[in-house]
């Protein structure tokens, strides 16, 4: 795919090299990417907030996992356990919808980790 844009790379070497080759056909096909499409800008401050934010929402997303997952299993063994006119249909259609109701608890509870597992930081520049 190209080779990595090297960490640390001085700015204007690049700027210079794609003034070069910018008229070049097929030059930057070839997995080079002009340097002002590679430069990041700034987000730091928006940055804190996402992961403010991403935190937030994986906390829910565990705790509505959690919650399905309780209400699932409470639901068939209300179900399964009652002694009433009940139907085998009924017990085999509350245990699918539990195992369903189950499954995407575990989802859930599996995206929220994954919104809640801290980024490592970038690695600094050795100068």
């Amino acid at each position: 795919m190209g080779n990595k844009r090297k960490k640390c790379e001085n700015p204007i070497e690049e700027l210079k090299e794609w003034q070069d080759n910018q008229y070049n056909p097929g030059y930057y096909t070839g997995g080079n990417i002009p340097p002002y499409v590679g430069i990041p800008s700034k987000t730091s401050l928006f940055g804190k907030l996402y992961k403010i934010g991403a935190r937030i929402v994986g906390v829910m997303y565990i705790l509505i996992g959690v919650a399905l997952i309780c209400i699932a299993s409470t639901a068939v063994i209300l179900v399964w356990g009652s002694n009433g006119s009940s139907l085998m249909e009924s017990r085999i259609g509350v245990l699918v919808a539990g195992v369903i109701s189950c499954s995407l608890g575990i989802l859930s509870i599996l995206l929220g980790l994954k919104y809640t597992r801290t980024v490592k930081p970038k690695a600094e520049c050795k100068r």
